[in-house]
């Protein structure tokens, strides 16, 4: 008779404990079952325990807050509760739990945001053209976000929907977006007033001997609506000297591209040159076109030649030497490389690949600073780093009629391990003075001594700086760029001073018009105590 009771009253205390365990979520109507990812364990220990995804939501039991989730209380006695979570932006969670002597209940729930519908209709507005004469292609931008259609689920609250089209006037509305609800909106576009806006010049000062899209500038501006025009370029006694055609224009932003020459090609002289800019409209109806114009300067300077440079040791230069060259102030070059063969400090032949990133900067007239990443990775499964970088000041600059260029920069780098890097980065604190003197038209000498101060496992620990001394030979043209370079270190401290370490290096740089890429060729040869290799590389970077 007892075993027939149990029988009778076992499914039916099952069924209730079910129902006391299994969270529900809710809206004010509703009773849904746990959203996927939501999770309930019964687990050794006592109390509640109550987390949710995001975290912070406000935790209410029996109507009464206890705190934000993760929240775990365990002073709660046996018994049935009901909880609320609430969080700001995202839909109130509902359950009841059972808790149990002996155990901790352990809740997991996800938090929907809370979302609301919103359906835009956008249309001319009465008396616009048809999409004929002008076509209504809307952008929609909702808080900073773009949607491509028109029917939107936007999180509740106050949104600020922004649409906007090429030929009309922009329309913005503020609305409410409510939880679970639904919203029709209607807005209507003008057609917009032809006007010229937001001019800016690329390159004000530009050299039109260099090589691709590093002789030319931009003259970036935009329209409101359908229209053509004219670039005209003036010198500084008003003759002109230059025409381009430009549009029909059929989106907000235009450019130019003006490369510092005349109509027939030829290079025009150095000077303050005036680009104007003289544009009209399209009109859709019988109207009279409406017209603007925009002014801007440039300056032709011969003597502003952009070198592409090896930096990837941290100093800018040859592939082991720094030069006194500088980029123009605001201009940067980046720049990737990779070592195969048997470079300086990698191991031994193939036993390494080598590469570099490095960047390089120049933001004042005579300054220049440069970074760069070394990575030495051995295929036997090791690896070493490095990481340097350089600030070059010029002081003599042959542009200003000087027979030299020389300079004089800092160059702070660390390497594990080691003192040297397979790129010339020189662990440790190096002062270096690089001269250069031009031999012709094209080719130039380069002679940069440079006391460094370094330790054999890579620290600045030696009181004695050792003797860097580098220089090399470099043909500068206009699409290509060549170089040979010497590196040699003399370790005064040591008492096997001789012969020093040797590298040398060899490099080609390709700038294919008119792309602003640069394309690197390097290899070399290096000896150091009794040893010696050979090693080729591949780069590749850009400079603008």
């Amino acid at each position: 008779m007892v075993r027939s009771r149990f029988s009778v009253f076992l499914p039916l205390w099952l069924l209730v404990q079910s129902i006391f365990l299994i969270p529900v979520l809710g809206a004010q109507t509703n009773i849904d079952w746990t959203l996927p990812g939501d999770t309930i364990e019964e687990t050794e220990g006592r109390g509640l325990l109550i987390r949710s995804n995001p975290i912070g939501a406000k935790v209410f039991i029996d109507g009464i807050e206890r705190g934000k989730t993760p929240l775990h209380l365990d002073n709660l006695r046996a018994g049935v509760y009901f909880v609320r979570l609430l969080k700001e932006g995202y839909s109130e969670r509902r359950f009841r739990v059972s808790v149990r002597p002996g155990s901790v209940m352990d809740v997991y729930l996800e938090l929907k945001e809370a979302v609301g519908r919103v359906l835009l209709k956008i249309q001319p507005a009465p008396g616009s053209p048809g999409p004929e004469e002008l076509p209504l292609v809307p952008r929609i931008v909702v808080d900073g976000h773009s949607f491509q259609q028109p029917a939107m689920e936007l999180p509740m609250g106050f949104r600020t929907i922004h649409v906007s089209a090429f030929g009309w006037e922009d329309v913005s509305e503020t609305l409410y977006v409510e939880e679970d609800g639904y919203r029709e909106l209607e807005l209507s576009l003008k057609p917009a007033a032809f006007r010229l806006s937001a001019p800016n010049i690329s390159r004000p000062r530009l050299n039109p001997a260099n090589a691709g899209s590093l002789g030319t500038t931009a003259i970036n501006f935009d329209v409101s609506a359908p229209g053509k025009g004219t670039l005209t370029v003036q010198d500084s006694a008003g003759k002109t000297v230059f025409v381009m055609p430009l549009g029909p224009f059929d989106t907000w932003s235009q450019s130019a591209v003006w490369n510092g020459r005349d109509s027939q090609g030829a290079i025009l002289p150095d000077g303050v040159y005036t680009l104007i800019v003289d544009a009209s409209s399209l009109p859709w109806d019988d109207s009279p076109p409406l017209e603007g114009s925009l002014v801007l300067k440039a300056v032709l300077d011969s003597s502003r030649v952009i070198y592409p440079l090896t930096f990837s040791s941290g100093k800018s230069g040859l592939l082991f030497a720094p030069l006194p060259v500088l980029l123009p102030p605001g201009s940067f070059q980046i720049e990737g490389s990779l070592f195969a063969g048997n470079p300086p400090e990698s191991g031994g032949a193939w036993k390494s690949l080598p590469f570099a990133a490095a960047f390089r900067f120049s933001p004042l007239n005579c300054l220049e600073v440069s970074a760069a990443l070394n990575v030495l990775p051995r295929f036997e499964g090791d690896a070493k780093a490095g990481i340097g970088g350089s600030a070059k000041w010029v002081f003599l600059d042959r542009d200003e009629g000087l027979p030299l260029k020389a300079a004089a920069g800092l160059a702070v780098s660390w390497i594990a391990k080691t003192a040297l890097s397979p790129y010339g980065m020189a662990s440790g604190i190096e002062l270096f003075f690089p001269f250069m003197i031009d031999l012709g038209k094209s080719f130039s000498l380069a002679l940069s001594p440079a006391a460094l101060w370094t330790g054999d496992e890579g620290y600045p620990l030696e009181a004695i700086p050792r003797l860097l001394v580098s220089g090399g030979l470099l043909l500068q043209k206009t699409y290509v760029a060549a170089g040979l370079s010497v590196r040699s270190e003399y370790n005064f401290k040591s008492d096997d001073t001789w012969p020093p370490s040797i590298i040398v290096g060899g490099e080609i740089k390709i700038l294919p018009p008119p792309s602003s890429f640069v394309f690197s060729l390097t290899g070399g040869v290096w000896i150091k105590d009794g040893r010696a290799g050979a090693f080729g590389g591949l780069g590749i970077g850009m400079i603008h």
